[in-house]
């Protein structure tokens, strides 16, 4: 992005800039309080998964601290029509009756195999829509499904007439006995082998169509059906509880938008409209954003709106992007100017897409979005009862907050100049 865009001329009285200074500069203040933030994070560290009494607790101290700062909150619970471990095994199960049904039928009935080895190839290149198409149906705003959790939606009151501004990040708790790193990396592993050997069996099939082709499987490719299938496994039977108390995932995240807000407040943007989204069951498949963009999704696209989603803030120096679509690449480069005058390293997470983030549903609708993490060694205890806060750096939680106080007065500068 180009310097034009940001540049501070004729930026008196705006809410975000102080007299000589540049809104880009790393020595610019704001009423980021590290201090404060880091005490945001101690008061719902504490395991709450969805499901269970922790989250609704968790939901309740965000709705007293907002309201407490003079935001008009709205709660809004929704149900979820699937036993959890159901969605969150599926997968696995999925992946596992393919591979033995392609095992078991590449050789005698070569077009079973060719079918299935066709599917899981397509998955490979799809799977974040056929995730949030069947989400979409999971949630439901009826609250007839057996578990409930709850968004939390908190805006400045009389801001309705400005761009929607969404600063989001996931108040809810996972434990398990595979850290997120390592599970990331055997899922992604589990993905190659197993693409490997669908793919063998494909071209294998359709050789012996065309009568070119004999029975013989490689010994590389055997490999990569057990390598795919046991990972699978691992996965399917990992230990899923609820004793992590979540403070870098996320309650991290959380502290620093209750901070950002608390100074959005104190000097209120007078063009665009921070809405700040806290959401419940993400880390039982982005359940929350799922619901939001089920509500508001054609609402968000009228308006224009931007979306940024916070989750797992570590340590300074640490923070990376991710992105998805072509949407997203103005407002990626005006996010690498801002790390870049601020002398934050910023770096693309190389992971497809995102993995799973809550950035991801708001992408297929060509809304701009993107997620905003931390990745440092203290990520090898997101997800496990090592999660505390002592793993939660305060200069990592001012960071993040100066970023996206630094996004917003550029946000506001670019609306300036187009009227």
């Amino acid at each position: 992005m180009g310097s034009k865009e940001v540049d501070p001329k004729g930026m008196e009285g705006h809410p975000y800039y102080r007299e000589g200074e540049d809104l880009g500069s790393p020595q610019r203040k704001s009423g980021f309080d590290r201090e404060q933030a880091l005490k945001y994070v101690k008061e719902i560290a504490f395991p709450r998964k969805t499901g269970t009494e922790g989250e609704p607790r968790a939901a309740q101290t965000i709705v007293r601290i907002l309201k407490d700062m003079g935001y008009e909150v709205r709660e809004e619970d929704f149900s979820i029509r699937l036993p959890p471990w159901l969605w969150i095994k599926s997968p696995s199960l999925i992946f596992l009756f393919s591979f033995f049904t392609i095992w078991l039928t590449f050789e005698k009935i070569p077009l079973v195999a060719f079918l299935f080895s066709s599917a899981f190839l397509l998955w490979i290149g799809v799977w974040d829509r056929v995730w949030i198409c069947v989400g979409e149906w999971i949630v439901s705003g009826d609250l007839k499904g057996d578990m409930r959790s709850k968004n939390i939606l908190a805006k400045i009151p009389e801001g309705e007439d400005r761009r929607p501004f969404y600063l989001v990040a996931h108040y809810d708790s996972k434990s398990q006995s595979l850290n997120l790193y390592l599970r990331t990396g055997l899922f992604l592993l589990g993905c190659l082998t197993g693409g490997i050997f669908c793919l063998w069996v494909w071209i294998h099939s359709i050789r012996m169509w065309m009568g070119n082709g004999e029975f013989f499987m490689p010994t590389f490719v055997q490999t990569c059906f057990l390598m795919a299938a046991g990972l699978n496994l691992l996965i399917l039977f990992s230990k899923i509880g609820n004793e992590s108390d979540g403070a870098l995932d996320n309650a991290s995240g959380v502290a620093v938008l209750l901070e950002v807000a608390r100074d959005v407040i104190r000097q209120s943007p007078k063009r665009v409209h921070p809405v700040f989204l806290f959401t419940g069951g993400e880390e039982m498949g982005l359940l929350g954003s799922l619901m939001v963009r089920k509500r508001y999704g054609k609402e968000m696209v009228r308006s224009k709106s931007f979306f940024i989603n916070i989750d797992s803030v570590g340590q300074r120096g640490k923070m990376r992007v991710c992105s998805s679509g072509n949407v997203r690449r103005r407002r990626l480069r005006q996010i690498r100017w801002i790390a870049k005058r601020r002398g934050i390293p910023l770096r693309a997470l190389p992971f497809h897409k995102g993995i799973l983030m809550d950035h991801l549903p708001f992408c297929q609708l060509n809304i701009p979005s993107l997620s905003l993490t931390s990745i440092s060694k203290e990520g090898w205890h997101i997800h496990t009862v090592r999660d505390r806060c002592s793993g939660v750096q305060k200069e990592g939680l001012e960071e993040m907050g100066e970023m996206i106080l630094g996004l917003i007065g550029s946000l506001e500068f670019e609306d300036r100049r187009r009227q």
